[in-house]
């Protein structure tokens, strides 16, 4: 079994790093092998990092190595968590980037089925988290993704991990962040 994790903000010690760490250091616990990458690093070094619809089908043409990296283990793995900080009620746009140019996978239904899950920190405790975590929630359905919460058999859960800023501080996310991944082992081994 095998987990992505895909960190949106460019802060490689901040608050989604440290809620993406809890749940790939649980993951592991339950013996499934996990890779972390870098939304901002995966875009950066592409021809054009925002897509432009330059090609249809998407022949990938603008991508760099890193995002060829992300997408190939993206397509090997079971469970692809997305994590960003909250802007402006949304996700950020390095993650945004990644996900627009997942039209090479959706052509050919490379996500299909794979479990998902969003994680998202804002700097306020109703700092639109929620509203993140529904539009990173969108873009794995336009994928095909099978979306998943926090949720676990010991009790329910809301649309994803959702943290006020300094994450390492909110226990509550926390405890969201050890059940999601509880949760990725429980459907991963049904």
């Amino acid at each position: 079994m095998k987990a992505v994790l895909v960190n949106g903000s460019h802060k490689k010690d901040g608050d989604i790093a440290y809620l993406l760490g809890v749940i790939s250091n649980e993951l592991k616990n339950f013996g499934i092998e996990t890779q972390i990458f870098s939304a901002h690093e995966a875009i950066s070094e592409c021809k054009t990092p925002f897509c432009v619809s330059c090609s249809s089908p998407c022949q990938r043409i603008c991508f760099g190595k890193k995002l060829e990296i992300l997408f190939e283990e993206m397509e090997k793995a079971d469970a692809i968590i997305f994590g960003s900080p909250v802007y402006f009620g949304s996700m950020c746009a390095q993650l945004k980037c990644v996900f627009d140019k997942t039209r090479s996978l959706r052509g050919k239904n490379a996500l299909l089925g794979k479990l998902g899950l969003a994680v998202s920190c804002g700097a306020s405790k109703y700092g639109g988290q929620e509203t993140t975590v529904r539009a990173i929630g969108d873009c794995m359905l336009v994928n095909g993704m099978t979306v998943i919460g926090p949720a676990s058999s010991e009790l329910a859960g809301h649309q994803g991990v959702c943290a006020q800023h300094p994450s390492n501080e909110d226990s509550f996310a926390i405890s969201r962040a050890k059940s999601a991944a509880k949760r990725i082992y429980e459907e991963l081994t049904k």
